[in-house]
């Protein structure tokens, strides 16, 4: 029997404020139509799944405690709102070469091992090219939602402007 589908979600910039190297609870910004976004996507079979680079890790600037922190905190912003996230995944390395570090792969994979998700019928959401990149590297629908930053990086399958125009689109796509 095939897995589920998955959202494969960024966090800073996509679920949340990108205010640079977010470090404690106190940063985190839930950006508007996540919660909506959230529901669309469950409400349509999908996980949602957090993949996250945190080189601020690697780089000294604060610890995985800190990481896990701030996921617990948006998990308690969205319960608020009764949505959820299934999993949160983040590499905490900045050198090249890791496994885990978008646009690689790792967690996407290792995410679909654990919950018995399909990466053929699922896509990436997100705010920068690793993103994008990394929905192209698995062959999936890799979508850019609009940030702060002005977006370089590899043509995506389809440009949204919030988390809930994403989620829409890739339900009624089917991927």
């Amino acid at each position: 029997m095939p897995g589920r589908p998955a959202a494969f979600l960024d966090r800073d910039g996509t679920l949340i404020d990108d205010m640079g190297f977010v470090s404690s609870r106190s940063d985190v910004s839930l950006l508007p139509t996540v919660a909506d976004a959230l529901r669309t996507f469950a409400g349509a079979g999908y996980a949602c799944v957090v993949v996250t680079n945190q080189s601020g890790v690697a780089r000294g600037y604060f610890d995985e405690a800190a990481v896990h922190a701030i996921n617990a905190e948006i998990v308690a912003r969205l319960d608020a709102d009764d949505v959820k996230v299934d999993a949160f995944y983040y590499c905490p390395h900045y050198a090249a070469g890791c496994d885990c570090r978008k646009p690689e792969a790792g967690m996407i994979r290792r995410a679909a091992r654990e919950h018995a998700l399909d990466i053929a019928r699922s896509a990436v959401i997100g705010d920068r090219g690793s993103d994008i990149e990394l929905g192209q590297r698995l062959g999936i629908p890799g979508v850019l939602v609009a940030g702060p930053i002005p977006y370089t990086g590899p043509e995506p399958d389809f440009r949204a402007q919030t988390l809930l125009e994403a989620a829409q689109w890739i339900v009624r796509r089917g991927t």
